[in-house]
């Protein structure tokens, strides 16, 4: 009995360790591109943008692969995943609402990832109240678009962490 709980907690563990991780390199990357462009440039999408919204998907895959072959995870269900990041997500939703600054502090991942997709939004331009304006100066997209984003960027990298699992059950069943 013993030894189940502790399996149980061990595989419940290393993705909650994967994303402390995750998000500890993406405050990294966040500082490296603040003292690297400033906090808005305003020239739009840079190159740094770019790979981070490559990169953090590969973190998530990585941390499935590892996580699978570390721990030992069978192949994981895919209704699962979704459920948990559907959850996740929304938890994180809420708190978007009710604690912003906890909510920065737990998307780091999300926000980091799909800064160059915030950014493109933000520039651009659209009716609003009879003038132009850009998106990003608008209430709609502070409360409602940018953390729908966030929401789906995270489902995103939870299927990352899926695929991940997927890639590593693959090779050894090939094998």
């Amino acid at each position: 009995m013993e030894t189940g709980w502790k399996e149980r907690l061990k595989k419940a563990g290393w993705p909650v360790l994967s994303y402390v991780v995750i998000s500890l390199l993406a405050a990294f990357f966040a500082i490296i591109r603040l003292a690297a462009g400033g906090k808005d440039s305003g020239t739009g999408v840079t190159l740094w943008e770019v790979v981070l919204f490559l990169i953090v998907p590969v973190l998530f895959l990585a941390a499935g692969y590892l996580g699978t072959a570390k721990c030992g995870f069978g192949k994981l269900k895919a209704y699962k995943v979704l459920l948990f990041s559907a959850v996740f997500s929304a938890l994180l939703l809420g708190l978007w609402y009710i604690l912003l600054e906890l909510y920065v502090l737990l998307n780091l991942p999300a926000a980091e990832g799909g800064y160059a997709l915030d950014l493109w939004l933000r520039k651009t331009m659209i009716t609003y109240g009879y003038e132009f304006t850009y998106l990003g100066n608008t209430d709609m997209y502070r409360y409602t678009v940018l953390p729908l984003i966030h929401f789906v960027i995270r489902i995103l990298y939870w299927l990352c962490y899926l695929w991940g699992n997927r890639i590593y059950i693959s090779r050894t069943n090939r094998k």
